[in-house]
């Protein structure tokens, strides 16, 4: 009995496209989240 079994690189593609995509979305989200614009902070009025 053999112990070799041949895989197929090709068969994952679709799966690896789609962590790709995810990953790259949200690299997306988190730099907008880091390089958004921070809102004053509120003064008292005096």
């Amino acid at each position: 009995m053999e112990s070799y079994s041949y895989v197929n690189i090709f068969e994952t593609k679709g799966l690896e496209y789609l962590l790709l995509i995810c990953f790259l979305v949200l690299f997306v989200v988190l730099v907008r989240y880091l390089s958004a614009p921070k809102a004053p902070a509120n003064k008292p009025k005096t």
